[in-house]
């Protein structure tokens, strides 16, 4: 049983025949005729009396109508119970993020706009800290949700990864940079890191162990900021997520170069128990998921994009 089979029911009754309905419903006499056919024949009864001047309803027709005709009025409240329920889900949801990662002001507010729209009633907060702090922080209950950059150090917490990062070299303008930058081509620079506490050294240094050095840190900075400022007066290069450092690059304040080969980091979706969480917190992890499904057909396409541009 289909709800077009009891629309041409009900068009039936209320228009008095099989041809009117059909004209009604833009489609042709023996399309309804086999639906009702059909619907006859799972029903094991007769619903129509067939005659030259149109089609009445039998006793079990007239009952078949009256239940459709409450089942479609039904089917048309869905749209207002889902609109009624998402205006009916308010709150507050502290996010915690890393400073260092792009999600704050790359990724955020891509995530919040449609979210917002539909849900104008949820209100977030964003609460920056150091990324080995963040899946604690949930654990604690001191944040509802955080993204942060793989691996976890607590087993404490559940987890989604999502979207990965692509990590670039940076330097000052005046410094030899030229990539893709193999690893160990870096052995002998002086690099900036951020303070203990930011996973991003730990990649560093992971990915400096492969190439067979350990690296030379010269300076340590507390925020993305200093860290940037530190590069630019050719203090030392660093490596951070390509997308942190869009604008800057694009100032002509740094200079950058993909690795080779190209490094990444995968961010998660950290969070507690699927019983602990609220309805705000649920929907808001859906759009980020739907956004996270999203990031690398828009890579691709601005991947395409800039070489376009580039062979003019």
């Amino acid at each position: 049983m289909t709800l077009r089979q009891l629309e041409f029911l009900i068009g039936i009754a209320d228009l008095g025949s099989l041809s009117a309905c059909a004209e009604y419903f833009g489609v042709t006499q023996p399309a309804v005729t086999n639906q009702i056919l059909q619907l006859e024949e799972e029903l094991a009864t007769p619903l129509l009396i067939r005659g030259v001047r149109g089609a009445t309803l039998t006793e079990s027709g007239q009952k078949a109508v009256i239940q459709a005709r409450k089942v479609l009025h039904e089917v048309r409240q869905i749209p207002m119970t889902i609109e009624d329920a998402k205006n009916s889900i308010a709150g507050k949801i502290v996010l915690g993020v890393s400073p260092l990662s792009p999600v704050s002001i790359h990724h955020f507010p891509r995530i919040y706009r449609p979210f917002h729209k539909a849900f104008p009633e949820i209100r977030i907060e964003v609460l920056e800290n150091e990324a080995l702090h963040l899946a604690e922080q949930v654990r604690k209950n001191q944040v509802d949700l955080a993204l942060t950059p793989l691996p976890l150090f607590t087993t404490k917490v559940q987890f989604e990864p999502l979207w990965a990062e692509e990590l670039v070299v940076i330097a000052s303008p005046e410094e030899p940079l030229e990539g893709p930058v193999r690893m160990d081509a870096l052995r002998d620079r002086n690099f900036v890191f951020m303070k203990p506490g930011y996973s991003i050294n730990l990649t560093i240094s992971r990915l400096a162990q492969q190439a067979g050095f350990v690296p030379r840190v010269v300076s340590e900075a507390t925020s993305i900021h200093a860290l940037l400022g530190f590069v630019a007066a050719g203090i030392g290069i660093a490596i951070v997520p390509k997308d942190t450092i869009l604008l800057e690059a694009e100032a002509g304040l740094i200079r950058t170069a993909p690795l080779q080969p190209r490094a990444y980091r995968r961010l998660a979706m950290v969070f507690r128990a699927r019983e602990e969480i609220g309805a705000a917190v649920e929907v808001f992890m859906h759009y980020i998921r739907s956004y996270s499904e999203e990031v690398p057909r828009t890579r691709v396409h601005q991947e395409k994009q800039r070489v376009a541009d580039h062979n003019g």
